[in-house]
């Protein structure tokens, strides 16, 4: 069973549509594959949605369970925040859950429905906390802790970043998303570096601090798994934190991204405030 099912049929989402996040718990490939679809098919006027990959950095927006799965509930539990991060639940679960559910086999338009009701109550649950002033809650901790966990707690000290505010470097095809980026880091007088192939990303971590590398997958040429291994290995003044930008047809190789270090992914396009959230996590700024 998996709690955390990776898909890759998104596209992109329809002009002008805003799309949710969606994070897809306890479904088996085959079937994530097909809730994916579904999802992209939302009807006008409404939301557009689309699944995260599962190894995205990104907090998702609403969450779909497979009620018969016992350990994808179990998981929604520790991870919807009510109303800010609604759930939707596929199938019969034998528990009284306070979600809403839908019988299998899925009619589409029942859950179009059901989600665009889930949006109107995340977008109310929001508001109404930034008209008492309060922030949303924190996105969630990098690496998921056990219930029970005997982990030597001097690894998780290991695990934490000291403050780092060197640079951030975008390898791209253009300067358009790093220009968007500079805005958005300016606030925090965080440099802003962009280059388009990969020795000179590597050039550059060697001579300057950088804290965070941002790897467009669709450049043409680059090996992201060898570069993230070069970057971590370049000898320079910080080990940058590695995060891929990735969309279809791009496969992520979970097992070499974990051998060389690479901290995630964030599916394009991705909002600017989930960006600038995922980089403050990973540079520890406040």
């Amino acid at each position: 069973m998996q709690t955390d099912t990776q898909t890759d049929t998104r596209t992109e989402t329809p002009a002008g549509k805003f799309p949710f996040a969606v994070r897809l718990l306890g479904f088996t490939p085959e079937e994530a594959n097909s809730l994916a679809a579904g999802l992209l098919r939302a009807p006008e006027p409404g939301p557009a949605y689309f699944c995260l990959s599962a190894h995205s950095l990104q907090e998702p927006d609403l969450f779909i369970a497979n009620g018969d799965e016992i350990k994808a509930l179990a998981a929604l539990a520790a991870l919807s925040s009510g109303d800010l991060r609604p759930a939707l639940i596929v199938g019969t679960p034998a528990l009284t859950l306070p979600y809403p559910s839908l019988a299998r086999p899925l009619a589409w338009d029942g859950v179009h429905a059901e989600l665009a009701l889930l949006v109107a109550r995340r977008a109310d649950a929001l508001a109404y906390l930034t008209a008492g002033g309060t922030t949303p809650p924190p996105e969630r901790r990098l690496r998921e802790r056990l219930d029970f966990d005997l982990t030597d707690p001097a690894e998780y000290v290991s695990q934490r970043r000291a403050t780092a505010r060197g640079a951030v470097l975008v390898l791209d095809d253009s300067p358009a998303f790093s220009a968007n980026l500079a805005r958005l880091l300016s606030p925090y007088r965080i440099a802003l570096e962009w280059t388009d192939d990969e020795p000179s990303a590597v050039g550059f971590c060697e001579k300057q601090a950088v804290s965070v590398v941002l790897v467009n997958t669709a450049v043409g040429g680059i090996d992201p798994y060898r570069l993230c291994a070069a970057l971590k290995n370049c000898g320079g003044l910080l080990v940058p934190a590695v995060v891929l930008l990735v969309a279809p047809p791009f496969v992520y190789d979970a097992d070499q991204g974990q051998a060389v270090g690479i901290e995630g992914l964030l599916d394009k396009p991705v909002a600017d405030q989930h960006l600038s959230a995922v980089l403050k996590k990973l540079m520890n700024i406040v």
